[in-house]
């Protein structure tokens, strides 16, 4: 789960694959859901990411990235001022998962020049996906795990990724300056 910028929305994933909007109000606490919706996925699929961002130069505002364990990877954008509500941007399929595989959002890359997406895989590499390319949105893989890479998570300054795979490898990957 995440919540937006303003923490009165709360986004969750469950295992049939839905999303949920939940309202929160600041002064009492109460919870109370607003909007419900499906994956892109097909069928039913439990939900491995969820994860909110203020702004997509895509969507021109916020976005939510949701990871399905089926290889759905899924690009909404959220309109705060209907209380969350989600409209699907665009998708990838990606080969199905056995393991709760992470995606995240590239926020600086995706400042430059298109949708970044990292995520980790089955194969034991780490791609990095571009939302915006109609065909060959693959733009980059790292390799050097051993297991499925099942973690993957930024540091502030985006230039360090930090991956970890199911056999307990942590790979810490220094972005490369480019001229």
């Amino acid at each position: 789960m995440d919540h937006d910028h303003t923490g009165q929305l709360i986004f969750c994933g469950d295992a049939q694959g839905c999303v949920y909007t939940v309202k929160m109000d600041s002064h009492t606490g109460a919870l109370s859901r607003s909007h419900r919706n499906r994956s892109s996925s097909k069928r039913k699929s439990p939900i491995t990411t969820v994860q909110y961002r203020t702004f997509s130069l895509l969507a021109r505002g916020p976005v939510l990235l949701i990871f399905t364990r089926d290889g759905n990877l899924s690009f909404f954008s959220v309109a705060l001022e209907i209380q969350g509500y989600l409209t699907l941007r665009c998708s990838l399929k990606l080969a199905p998962r056995l393991h709760s595989i992470r995606a995240s959002f590239c926020p600086l890359l995706s400042l430059e020049k298109g949708e970044y997406i990292v995520a980790g895989s089955e194969d034991a590499n780490v791609y990095f996906y571009d939302l915006t390319r109609p065909r060959h949105t693959c733009v980059n893989k790292l390799q050097g795990h051993g297991y499925s890479v099942i973690g993957i998570a930024w540091n502030h300054g985006e230039n360090l990724l930090a991956s970890s795979d199911f056999g307990g490898t942590v790979i810490v990957w220094k972005r490369a300056k480019m001229n």
